[in-house]
């Protein structure tokens, strides 16, 4: 098979995705695929659901989806990938656990080179949202998986704390390249899961965000029942955050992690493609007061950092520096299990960075 003509934005997708699962071990790997074993456990979904089945990891990124299935007892598992960065870690992943029951290929999901309900299982996990056209790619996985199979998928939610930030960093970032970032941040160096998640979040192309009401009313109209995202899982995930939170707690989470197991039914029926309007933002959805309160904050610390470097004039440790402080913040409030997303204590944190750059004048 040729290798397939990719776009710019493609290339930095395979570069963002490639270039950082590429730098886990084997130990970081092996915690890596134990989070997609926690949440199918939390949520009482057995590994056995695999066992004798074929099954597509569709954007198989470095291989974990794949190897969570091969060594959940699956007949044959094909991951599909852009980048051939990923494609190789993932068959090298696979040869050292001695899996030889998955193959690997370069891909499109926008038009996957298979037959009509080729797979008994599809997994596609936080993938459609940073893919050119996200509403073509869910209907070939679609597609693809046999009526009656289960499916997967992960998409990011709209609005909440944490994406609120993740744009003001992009926006810091602007012009700034992730080849250099990954290879600063080692430097320094940040953990690669760390790096892994950073350079994801700050870099990729596209960052869609969705409402719970336009994924579950798409997934309905290709035919998968009436779909609801899945409550539990990790204490970082929002999704998990928002089971029996308060309102604070819930409109700093926005619409959670959208995380589906959804069963094919009937084929698909008419229906609007997944939104995506001007920005590549997908779903419109406007966050409360309670999120937006740390503008004014952020723009003050955004004054601080362009007086000392304006834009386009380099400075890439410093504004990593800046950036990476501000959004570990927002994941170690996250990553503290029982605790409620306390907004005071991140603005605490861009107010001590904000500080720590006056001295540098």
């Amino acid at each position: 098979m040729a290798p397939l003509s990719l776009t710019d934005n493609e290339r930095l997708t395979a570069l963002v995705y490639g270039d950082t699962f590429s730098l886990y071990d084997e130990d970081e790997f092996e915690t890596f695929v134990d989070v997609f074993r926690k949440r199918l456990a939390a949520n009482e979904i057995p590994l056995e659901s695999f066992a004798g089945k074929r099954c597509l990891d569709a954007g198989c990124g470095g291989g974990r989806g794949s190897i969570l299935m091969a060594e959940a007892g699956a007949a044959e598992v094909v991951g599909g990938d852009l980048s051939e960065t990923n494609l190789a870690s993932a068959r090298r992943r696979a040869e050292v656990r001695g899996l030889d029951n998955c193959t690997f290929e370069q891909v499109s999901l926008a038009e996957l080179p298979f037959e009509d309900e080729f797979f008994d299982v599809v997994w596609c996990n936080g993938v459609l949202h940073h893919s050119t056209d996200p509403d073509a790619g869910l209907r070939e996985i679609s597609r693809v998986l046999r009526t009656g199979g289960p499916m997967w998928l992960y998409l990011y939610g709209s609005g909440g704390i944490y994406w609120y930030v993740v744009d003001w960093v992009r926006d810091v970032l602007e012009g700034t390249r992730a080849a250099d970032a990954i290879r600063a941040l080692r430097l320094l160096d940040v953990s690669v899961d760390r790096i892994g998640e950073w350079i994801d979040d700050w870099y990729t192309p596209y960052l869609r965000r969705y409402t719970v009401a336009d994924v579950s009313r798409r997934l309905a109209e290709l035919g998968f029942g009436e779909p609801e995202p899945l409550p539990a899982g990790v204490g970082y995930d929002t999704s998990h955050r928002l089971v029996g939170a308060s309102e604070q707690e819930r409109e700093l989470m926005g619409e959670g992690d959208l995380r589906y197991w959804v069963h094919k039914q009937s084929a698909p029926s008419e229906g609007d493609e997944l939104p995506d309007p001007p920005g590549g933002l997908g779903s419109v959805y406007e966050d409360p007061g309670v999120v937006t309160q740390v503008d004014g904050p952020l723009a003050e610390l955004r004054e601080k950092l362009e007086a000392i470097i304006p834009s386009g004039s380099g400075g890439l440790f410093e504004r990593l520096a800046v950036c990476s402080a501000i959004h570990t913040s927002v994941r170690n409030q996250l990553e503290t299990p029982g605790e409620p997303f306390d907004p005071a204590a991140l603005m605490e944190r861009i107010e001590a960075t904000g500080t720590l750059l006056d001295g540098l004048r």
